[in-house]
């Protein structure tokens, strides 16, 4: 389920923002970083070493903040101003991409909507319209009497 997850948020993070500079990285981050949690949270309900995957899992979220609060406070404050000043020259740059690059998002997305469709029928042969959020209908379960 995680990875379905991780794909789904790929596919829709690529297909808004894709033609940003910045688009296909931040797609890949997020796959990466939803996969991995969903990694921890899979081996901790399934109970596998689950004090050694809680600390794994504690541990690298001490590595992120502890790189965050090192590179930002430790001598690099001055340093972090001027990449602040970039960000925010290039964040008023990309703006109007961004507003075209969301404008265009939702016609994008169907469009893969529908490529993903299409391959899984002809993967499986038939068209599997529920497979894609139409509901369906099944009966009843046989009962013994």
């Amino acid at each position: 389920i995680g990875a379905a997850v991780a794909a789904a948020f790929k596919e829709v993070i690529e297909a808004s923002l894709g033609g940003l500079s910045y688009g296909k990285a931040l797609a890949v981050a997020v796959s990466v970083m939803i996969l991995s949690i969903a990694v921890f949270a899979a081996l901790d309900q399934l109970n596998i070493a689950e004090n050694i995957v809680t600390g794994l899992f504690y541990a690298a979220l001490a590595i992120i903040v502890g790189s965050s609060v090192v590179a930002i406070g430790g001598g690099g404050i001055k340093t972090m101003s001027k990449y602040w000043e970039r960000a925010s020259q290039k964040a008023e740059q990309e703006s109007a991409n961004l507003k075209e690059e969301a404008s265009g998002s939702k016609e994008r997305i169907e469009q893969r909507a529908k490529e993903r469709k299409d391959q899984a029928t002809q993967a499986g042969g038939s068209d599997r319209s529920d497979a894609v959020g139409a509901t369906r209908e099944y009966p009843p379960p046989d009962r013994p009497a």
